[in-house]
């Protein structure tokens, strides 16, 4: 079995649980998951089963969306309610208006220090381990990306909701965190619901005990990240040497994929594919130079299927 599952993980159990529930459910067959969600935390986790986990660094690359909830004026030693509660304050009285300008100058690359309470490691062990010694480690900054953010409603005095579409290693309880500091008063978040990893998304997914009876029928196929992107179309027979590993030579781009052009040649890690629509390699299409020269290179990243 090889493919994708958009798993619905529910409050209470770790990523972890999931993909441990999932290898019960699928014996001899390697499972993974595209991304870690608190275990209070809710929604979209993708489980990858056999030659999909080699594509667990494109799971993880992709854009995440969230919607979170703040409780401002409560700062706890995690940024979140299930956190030892470190200060409290009152919050500002603010307008929505307010509230969205401040929420838009968190939009752009930010620089975060993870918290204590992740599962980054140090010298072998997860912090959150150091944080339960009572631990403090030093943390470097890391550069992560916002892509959108916006208020979706405020219930003053001291609740608001927000939705975010962000880059890897974006840690919301974080982001919670900051906006109190920015509001002066501190906050924690009270409630995370991831709604969307790449092209997986929230309406879409279904919990273990919902697919249990026929999982195969929710199966999602290799190439369902790239769907809609860029491919590569050849032969089945022009292929066969690709699939072994073998590089592809050619002279001119146009000569050998008739109506449809594999341009522009820069260097693009793309899906390749059979005339007969089977996914088989994903691969990097780059010019070389030659002498005076210049060729083209089809150079296979990850085979899934010989020909």
């Amino acid at each position: 079995m090889d493919g994708f599952l958009n798993i619905l993980k529910l409050p209470g159990m770790t990523s972890h649980d999931v993909v441990q529930q999932a290898r019960r459910r699928f014996p001899r067959i390697k499972v993974g998951h595209g991304g870690t969600l608190d275990p209070a935390a809710a929604g979209v986790l993708p489980l990858m089963l056999g030659k999909a986990t080699r594509l667990s660094s494109r799971v993880m690359v992709g854009t995440k969306q969230y919607r979170a909830e703040v409780v401002l004026g409560v700062t706890t030693d995690s940024d979140d309610l299930a956190g030892a509660v470190l200060k409290r304050s009152s919050p500002p009285v603010i307008q929505e208006a307010e509230l969205e300008r401040l929420l838009q100058t968190f939009q752009g690359e930010l620089q975060q220090v993870p918290p204590m309470f992740s599962a980054i490691k140090h010298r072998g062990k997860k912090m959150y381990q150091y944080a339960r010694e009572g631990k403090e480690v030093e943390r470097k900054e890391r550069t992560v990306t916002v892509h959108d953010i916006c208020l979706v409603e405020f219930f003053p005095p001291d609740r608001l909701l927000f939705e975010v579409s962000c880059s890897r290693g974006t840690y919301i309880r974080t982001l919670c965190r900051d906006i109190g500091e920015a509001l002066g008063c501190g906050a924690s978040m009270s409630f995370l619901l991831r709604t969307k990893v790449g092209p997986f998304h929230l309406d879409e997914a279904l919990s273990l005990e919902e697919i249990a009876p026929h999982p195969e029928a929710y199966l999602l196929p290799l190439d369902f990240l790239f769907q809609g992107e860029e491919k590569l179309v050849f032969p089945a027979a022009d292929l066969q040497s690709l699939c072994r590993g073998q590089t592809l030579l050619f002279d001119e781009p146009g000569d050998f994929r008739p109506g449809v052009l594999p341009l522009p040649v820069d260097g693009k890690t793309l899906p390749v594919y059979t005339t007969e629509g089977e996914f088989v390699a994903l691969a990097r299409w780059e010019k070389i130079s030659e002498g005076t020269g210049t060729r083209f290179a089809l150079t296979p990243e990850r085979v899934f299927k010989l020909l």
